[in-house]
């Protein structure tokens, strides 16, 4: 469904804006870029100098951010690898510094977007397209408000007529293209009105933070934003006070050692203020997901992906609303992870190692007459699989003891196994296959060792034989497999046996047997408890209140 306020940037006109940039006395790979309503990002593939229907940009801009309403065009801008730091310009209260924004915004409020940007922006300039008759007809309060700052700003306004006739969505309305530089400095006392919590604020946030061990949300954010507030008014202060302290006190570092450029102190402000804030958003992203409810339950491959992602997203401002939204995004593609998960595991079950122990062929699978298909199988109750020991001879062998003792590798190798049973438990307390071999191995125990899922034998060569437990998660973690490989039916487990077609019953009956078909009808692959951290998110949850 289209959205009705979306009007991508027709080139003539992205061209014309671009041409307005003044990048005198800068370099614009360096400059912080803000996008308020980037839409599908056809003005930042403008600015990041890309081919861009027969022109190029005015520079390298690198350092670009984005804001985007719609969802579904935010993953489109994820998608480019573009940097989305939230969701409403209109609602945005981050602390970051720009040097320029540029934007087409919605044309029914881009009176409330630009005086947005007028607010926000410190130093640099700001690039508007805005429908004309929101300059020319100052009807309302806030179309006099913004018509009153452009005159004491000295904007630059051009009109331009069908401007969009060329456009994605065509529509005949004129526009007017404005330009403003904002010239403000540190030293005329920039951010008047700055204010510190009230000192029992930060007592009561003290004493509530060093008793709680689990932090909510709300909290979290709290101390955030506290944090950010010390952070931004101990460098606005050195810098509103560096002509009488400068020579006396460095930021962080002694003041003889204190090398930028002394006359022009608000861009040495607002880049230290940036960095500062990209540390402290790392820090807390991380805080909110390293959370033991989300983070015991990922595979080491998961791990790489929320690494990953969480790069991508600390430039986002760390807010309720936009913790809220990662969060469900993690509900929403939960079952897909935890399907991943499953798939990598059984092919290293089955396919990876099916090989030969002792001169005796020892298979991991059984094979069975699969839906659609003669090369079902499945895993059976008793796997042999290698373990990776690293740089050692042995994962289960000191080179230089000889004795048993399991390295690092071997026991996140072994850690992930866990994990994916533990998908089929409930999310129980298990005791894992690495906590029950090290303790075994104090004891000089390397057969029949008991975890919560297996019985456990290792091998100085490498392998390890794994027995499994309860053969109703076995079942289970099959037949999430075999469904995911598409050697069941979909809709396996959901039918009495009585209304399963011939071919469904043949399957069946291979697969575990009339018995156990009927004893399993309606039951769920995976227990969909979910860890506290995603429980009634769209509700608030307990995470959030």
């Amino acid at each position: 469904m289209i959205n009705a306020t979306f009007y991508p940037t027709p080139p003539s006109l992205a061209k014309k804006m671009i041409d307005k940039i003044d990048l005198k006395g800068k370099n614009a790979y360096d400059l912080a870029v803000l996008e308020p309503s980037a839409g599908a990002g056809g003005l930042i593939a403008a600015l990041n100098n890309d081919r861009y229907d027969g022109f190029r940009g005015n520079g390298t801009f690198r350092n670009i951010f984005a804001i985007e309403k719609d969802p579904d065009l935010r993953a489109m801008l994820r998608g480019q690898h573009i940097n989305v730091i939230d969701s409403d310009f209109l609602a945005y209260s981050g602390p970051d510094k720009f040097d320029l924004i540029i934007a087409n915004p919605p044309f029914n409020e881009g009176d409330k977007h630009l005086l947005k940007a007028i607010d926000i922006l410190y130093r640099g300039q700001i690039i508007f397209l805005l429908n004309a008759e929101t300059v020319r007809n100052p009807h309302t309060n806030t179309r006099k408000d913004l018509k009153r700052k452009l005159n004491e700003m000295d904007a630059e306004i051009e009109f331009i007529k069908d401007g969009f006739m060329d456009a994605e969505r065509k529509t005949s309305v004129e526009v007017a293209l404005i330009s403003i530089k904002v010239d403000r400095k540190i030293e005329e006392d920039l951010f008047a009105g700055v204010e510190d919590a009230t000192p029992g604020d930060k007592e009561e946030i003290k004493e509530k933070y060093e008793v709680s061990n689990g932090k909510k949300v709300q909290e979290l954010v709290a101390e955030y934003n506290q944090v950010v507030r010390t952070g931004t008014d101990v460098i606005v202060g050195y810098y509103k006070g560096y002509q009488k302290v400068g020579k006396y006190i460095g930021l962080n570092e002694e003041a003889d050692k204190c090398h930028f450029d002394k006359s022009d102190l608000t861009t040495e402000m607002q880049s230290k203020l940036n960095n500062l804030l990209a540390a402290i958003r790392k820090d807390f992203w991380r805080r909110c997901f390293e959370l033991p409810e989300v983070h015991k339950r990922m595979t080491r491959e998961r791990e790489e992906e929320f690494e990953e992602t969480l790069r991508a997203r600390t430039c986002m401002d760390f807010t309720e609303n936009n913790i809220r939204q990662l969060v469900l995004n993690i509900i929403n593609g939960y079952e897909s992870s935890l399907m991943g998960a499953v798939l990598k595991l059984f092919d290293k079950f089955s396919r990876k190692h099916s090989y030969y122990s002792d001169n005796k062929e020892e298979k991991n699978i059984h094979y069975f007459n699969g839906w659609k298909t003669n090369d079902a199988f499945k895993v059976g109750k008793k796997v042999i699989i290698p373990v990776s020991g690293s740089y050692r001879n042995s994962p289960f062998v000191n080179d230089y003891s000889g004795k048993w003792d399991m390295c690092s590798s071997a026991s996140s190798e072994l850690q992930d196994i866990d994990i994916v049973m533990n998908y089929f438990d409930g999310m129980s307390e298990y005791q894992s296959i690495p906590e029950a071999i090290n303790v075994a191995f104090t004891m000089g125990q390397s057969r029949k060792i008991l975890s919560t899922y297996f019985e456990i034998t290792v091998y100085k060569k490498g392998t390890i034989h794994l027995v499994f437990n309860d053969e109703g998660i076995l079942r289970r973690f099959n037949l999430a497999a075999c469904k995911g490989k598409g050697w069941l039916p979909y809709d396996y487990g959901a039918k009495p046996y009585g209304k399963l077609s011939i071919e469904e019953r043949n399957v069946a009956e291979s697969f575990e047997g009339k018995k156990s078909y009927n004893e399993h009808i309606g039951q769920p692959m995976f227990d969909h408890k979910e860890p506290g951290l995603l429980l009634d998110v769209q509700k608030g949850g307990d995470l959030f209140n």
